[in-house]
């Protein structure tokens, strides 16, 4: 080959190497920018594995020494019950790290050997991406109707208890959500339906705050208004004064209750509006065949 071809030739070497690069998306080429700083992310996992191990190694170890220490100070020689009791434990622990340490480092190798065939494997990572785009609607959608089912609990303002352990519900799915879709979240996937959604929740969560304060506040009215039933002539001015004070706070509290369960429900309705035309996007147009 001529001098003067060698630089054309590597030129079209070169571009020739990088085809599907050049054909990726933008969303492809961010999920793959994720899928490597999930392997960096793996790698300090890898190493986190064994910390539970040699913590339990460690204790294990300390507490044989000390046994054998205190049977060679001892005149009669032998183990108490307590150290046989801390050996059988500080076994157990051993064993359970060890068992743990396993299976910890067999996950990270798993999704580790994963995300490489993805890597290698365009195709795959896209399908990957999509995936992961369209179960984060459905999971989103469900946590929309956990949120509204909320909301009815909320306007209805019956049972605390109730909604108290709805939210717990609301809570623990939204951060499996943030968990398990990290990335597409990260990339912006569904934003305009997640931040409405994510927005009544906040909302929710501050009205449980704000009803609990009311129960609270209510407690320590009807607390101050039996005090009062009970004080002498000579004390009425003071438990007066107590019981007032005690039904501001709780008519403060209804009244800050009242505008965040406003507020709340009106965000609630705001998502449920936006899931509606999201989902109507998806409805396909019906032919007609004459």
């Amino acid at each position: 080959m001529s001098k003067s071809l060698a630089p054309i030739a590597l030129l079209a070497w070169a571009l020739s190497s990088v085809p599907v690069l050049a054909e990726q998306s933008a969303d492809d080429r961010a999920f793959a920018a994720a899928l490597q700083a999930r392997l960096q992310a793996l790698e300090i996992e890898r190493q986190n594995c064994g910390r539970p191990l040699g913590d339990a190694a460690v204790d294990r170890f300390r507490t044989i020494d000390r046994v054998e220490r205190s049977s060679r100070a001892s005149a009669q020689g032998g183990t108490t019950i307590g150290e046989r009791a801390d050996l059988s434990r500080t076994k157990r622990d051993l064993d359970s790290a060890i068992d743990c340490n396993y299976d910890c480092i067999k996950t990270v190798e798993s999704e580790r050997a994963r995300i490489t065939a993805m890597l290698s494997d365009p195709e795959r990572a896209h399908s990957e991406s999509e995936r992961l785009r369209n179960e984060l609607r459905s999971e989103l959608l469900g946590l929309l109707a956990d949120v509204r089912a909320a909301s009815t609990l909320l306007s209805a303002g019956t049972s605390y208890d109730d909604y108290a352990v709805k939210m717990g519900a609301v809570a623990t799915r939204l951060q499996s959500i943030r968990t398990k879709y990290a990335i597409p979240l990260s990339r912006g996937d569904h934003k305009s339906l997640g931040a409405p959604i994510s927005d009544s929740c906040s909302a929710l969560y501050a009205a449980l705050g704000d009803w609990k304060q009311v129960r609270q506040t209510a407690k320590e009215a009807a607390s101050a208004q039996a005090a009062m039933g009970r004080a002498a002539t000579w004390e009425t001015d003071f438990y007066q004064r107590q019981l007032r004070a005690a039904q501001f706070r709780h008519a403060d509290a209804q009244r800050r209750f009242a505008d965040r369960r406003g507020s709340a429900l009106a965000l609630v309705q705001a998502a449920t509006r936006v899931a509606d035309i999201e989902q109507s996007k998806t409805v396909q147009p019906v032919t007609v065949k004459k």
